[in-house]
């Protein structure tokens, strides 16, 4: 399977009122291939963009106690992700951190990298990846920790105050009870906070199996083991962001390796062009960055919420 689908325009018409007259047909495509890549129709701003995806994504969710730094550009548009252009970012499945993820995310191509230059969005079919590590993977937890230590301050990771977009601490303190995140104030303004999840799930259309987490770019090891080990000696037991099993145990090292290599090897990408339009299914399809060189803007949106609880979870010791 190639991933992502492409549907290119038939004549330079405007998305929005393409998608209103075959939404079907881009549905049927999203269904079987979790990714479509919708090309050469005319979509020139923040907001032409949000028009023509409100079809396939509903009501747009807000970008909060994310682990991306992002800046809003429209209502419920951001940039897609502000981390340093030099580094790759692995494919993950967006907010599969939280109780609250989106169904799907939407990405506009308002500025292509140039020809050479890096940039890609790497997709990764989820339900291929479940398939090669259950079957080499020993053991496997049902459920993964993701642990965050957050200053007041910006770096490394971001801030409570950029995450939750706001200086109360009441109304963060608030926010955590009412979305289920465990979390305590700690001395010197740090925020830690603990949110237990899947590690994988049924699709809630298709009730395929998922690998849906992000395990690999949480745990300290992300980076090797020389950045694992600098960690380690700054933070402690306070590290910005650490991922073990739901039942607090380390995550095995050969679950770890199992899953980068899935993810590596899985991976299939196209060039950006400008206007270019990508249609994702968050639970079917991850995805990831390039690093890239020069000026590359790639706006994004989420929509449909999913709430954890309403997902039924792959048990692996059942």
């Amino acid at each position: 399977m190639t991933i992502p689908h492409v549907l290119t325009a038939p004549a330079a018409v405007p998305l929005a009122a393409w998608t209103a007259q075959y939404t079907g047909q881009v549905e049927l495509a999203l269904a079987a291939n979790g990714a479509v890549l919708l090309r050469g129709f005319t979509v020139n701003s923040p907001e032409a963009f949000r028009r023509a995806i409100r079809p396939f994504l509903g009501d747009l969710l807000p970008y909060i106690h994310g682990a991306s730094p992002r800046t809003p550009v429209a209502d419920g548009v951001y940039t897609s992700t502000e981390w340093d252009s030099t580094q790759d970012i692995p494919p993950h499945h967006e907010l599969a951190y939280n109780r609250l993820w989106p169904a799907r995310i939407a990405f506009y191509c308002a500025q292509p990298p140039a020809a050479g230059q890096g940039g890609q969005t790497p997709l990764v079919d989820g339900r291929a990846v479940f398939t090669r590590i259950t079957a080499a993977a020993g053991e496997i937890p049902d459920q993964v920790t993701y642990i965050r230590h957050q200053t007041g301050a910006d770096g490394p990771g971001v801030s409570w105050r950029t995450s939750f977009g706001t200086d109360d601490k009441d109304e963060i303190s608030r926010y955590c009870a009412e979305h289920g995140i465990d979390h305590a104030w700690l001395p010197d303004d740090t925020l830690r906070t603990a949110q237990t999840l899947p590690t994988a799930i049924h699709h809630p259309v298709t009730g395929e199996p998922v690998w849906f987490n992000q395990l690999h770019l949480w745990h300290a090891s992300h980076g090797g083991p020389d950045r694992e080990e600098m960690w380690r000696d700054l933070f402690g037991d306070q590290l910005p962001m650490h991922a073990r099993s739901g039942v607090g145990a380390e995550i095995p090292a050969e679950l770890l390796a199992l899953t980068r290599t899935a993810l590596r090897e899985e991976v299939h990408q196209f060039d950006w062009q400008l206007g270019d339009v990508l249609l994702v299914d968050n639970m079917l399809t991850a995805h990831g960055r390039r690093a890239f060189r020069g000026e590359r803007t790639i706006l994004v949106a989420m929509g449909g919420p999913v709430r954890a609880a309403d997902v039924k979870e792959v048990s692996f010791h059942a």
